[in-house]
């Protein structure tokens, strides 16, 4: 590299000039030797020490909410088959859709026009309510079928409009 003042450097001939540039060029492309000092050496075997302490500990929580979820689902098994689930679901659909003056059959069925839809979401809501555990497929499973991507997004249209109100009702006159 030529500095501002500095005259260019001459050589004798073709050849020093030649070995000039490979020791160069060698010089330019070795690989470099950094050497880590003493207190890096540390700090990162500290970092790696404090790293692998936060992984066991996060490790433990895990298992203890794991054992915590089983004991609950060994309790909440031994009070209710699933036949009884399955008809607790049948029974939060079916207040819902009343609610919103439509059937079980409505909420759950195919049709798909802006009333029964605002039912289906707030039964959505009220059935994850009542199982926060279960997954997106089961859900679109107690919905007559429906694909866990349909779940996703009630559940998304939801936390952004809110969850739809059943209708006001006339007082009866």
């Amino acid at each position: 590299m030529l500095r501002q003042g500095t005259p260019p450097r001459e050589f004798a001939d073709e050849q020093a000039m030649r070995a000039h540039y490979r020791a160069l060029q060698a010089r330019l492309w070795a690989p470099r030797k950094v050497v880590p000092r003493p207190e890096a050496l540390r700090t990162r075997a500290l970092a790696e020490a404090q790293r692998e302490r936060e992984e066991r500990e996060a490790e433990v929580r895990r298992q203890a909410e794991l054992e915590a979820i089983a004991e609950m689902d060994a309790l909440v098994f031994q009070v209710l088959d699933p036949e009884q689930l399955a008809r607790e679901l049948k029974r939060i659909i079916t207040r819902v859709a009343e609610a919103f003056g439509f059937t079980y059959a409505d909420v759950v069925g195919d049709r798909r026009t802006a009333a029964i839809m605002r039912a289906r979401w707030a039964a959505i809501a009220a059935v994850r309510e009542a199982h926060p555990d279960w997954s997106l497929p089961r859900l679109g499973r107690a919905f007559g079928g429906r694909d866990h991507t349909t779940m996703l997004h009630a559940i998304r249209k939801m936390e952004r409009v809110g969850v739809p109100q059943p209708p006001m009702r006339e007082a009866a006159e």
